[in-house]
């Protein structure tokens, strides 16, 4: 696994690559947080948390407001995520890069969990980056909309911030998940981004959001849950255990599938 890792850390460290990655990731940090900060509004008294989609200005005000912003705005940015991790599972698979793997390790379930956890690592590290240039742009402008900033350098704001990364990783961590599945069971990535896609967009947002037991199993609505539990219909904790669930269901999943698709040249 330790070499899977290192094979695709390679792939994922090139000087290009890291440089497009950079780039993206900055404009994406920076526009989503300035949105963030614009449409935030003061929260409705007696209003239920169900129909808070993006911050406050009392929230944005709070101790953990620099680092929510971005946090929870990276919520949209779901389905390009889900769709480039499908890419890169399936295309694996298609290039034969994945068969060349196998000559030196034959543990197939080994070299796709060395080469999840390296996508998970490098994008967990992005999304490190992310999260310090959405917090910068927020301090820029949020004085300008009247929020005060003041709690954002304490002791609090850390733990806060510290939080807020971690519900991201598992945010990235779950729709890694999903899409290796997808990606092993598609083995092609126009069917597996198509498939990721549908079921992403229409099924979840159109279905999930308007059926209650949707909001409360659908994987990607209990993720969105996970990273903006303001408007989640469900605990922190369930979304914990039901994702935790899904997790052993897609390890098991893609690790049949490999073990059944005899992989030849």
């Amino acid at each position: 696994m330790i070499r899977s890792i290192r094979a695709e850390l390679v792939k994922l460290t090139r000087p290009r690559f890291v440089v497009i990655a950079l780039g993206v990731t900055t404009l994406f940090a920076i526009v989503m947080t300035i949105v963030g900060v614009l449409l935030a509004e003061p929260a409705t008294p007696g209003g239920p948390p169900g129909d808070v989609r993006l911050l406050s200005t009392e929230a944005l005000a709070d101790a953990g407001g620099g680092t929510a912003v971005f946090a929870q705005t990276a919520g949209f940015g779901a389905v390009f995520l889900l769709a480039v991790f499908i890419a890169t599972v399936a295309g694996e698979l298609t290039r034969g890069t994945f068969r060349t793997m196998l000559l030196q390790q034959p543990a197939r379930g080994r070299v796709l969990a060395g080469k999840l956890a390296a996508i998970i690592g490098f994008t967990a590290v992005l999304a490190l980056v992310a999260a310090a240039i959405g917090w910068v742009t927020a301090r820029i402008i949020a004085p300008g909309q009247g929020i005060n900033v003041d709690r954002w350098t304490t002791m609090d704001a850390l733990g806060a911030g510290l939080e807020d990364y971690g519900r991201l990783v598992v945010f990235i961590a779950g729709w890694a998940a999903i899409a290796t599945v997808i990606g092993v069971l598609a083995r092609s990535v126009p069917i597996g981004v198509g498939i990721g896609l549908v079921w992403a967009g229409p099924i979840e947002n159109v279905i999930g959001d308007g059926w209650t037991p949707g909001q409360q199993f659908f994987p990607g609505l209990v993720l969105r849950a996970l990273i903006n539990p303001a408007s989640a219909e469900i605990s922190t904790t369930r979304a914990m255990v039901t994702l935790g669930v899904y997790a052993a269901i897609a390890a098991a999943i893609s690790a049949i599938a490999l073990k059944r698709r005899d992989v030849t040249a």
